[in-house]
């Protein structure tokens, strides 16, 4: 092996650590960072808990307004499951999506369907 054989295998390690060592301390701290809430809701009326584990995230509600941080869930499913366990949704957004009037009532209808079971 010659030296300048050496000298590529040794940058391509010191290349291949530096990824690495950014990998492993950056990404986490991106994504740290977009922890905060992603769902934001506004219940027609205050809700009777304050917090609840739906869809594997705490969704947290004061007075009306709920908010919880991104799931691994579609966005009408997280709305479905905060309309059945708070009461009626009156707005609901996931990141920058709003939904529209008919998807608010899409959730809710789903609401009235439990409620109708039970």
């Amino acid at each position: 092996m010659t030296l300048s054989q050496v000298s590529s295998r040794i940058g391509a390690l010191a290349a291949a650590s530096v990824i690495s060592a950014t990998l492993l301390f950056v990404a986490p701290q991106a994504h740290a960072a977009s922890s905060g809430p992603y769902y934001k809701v506004e219940l027609a009326q205050p809700a009777a808990s304050k917090q609840e584990l739906l869809r594997s995230v705490f969704v947290k509600c004061e007075g009306t307004a709920c908010r919880a941080p991104m799931a691994s869930t579609a966005p009408k499913n997280m709305c479905i499951s905060i309309s059945r366990e708070f009461g009626q949704v009156s707005a609901f957004s996931a990141g920058d999506r709003v939904f529209t009037a008919e998807e608010i009532a899409a959730c809710n209808g789903n609401q009235k369907e439990v409620i109708a079971k039970n």
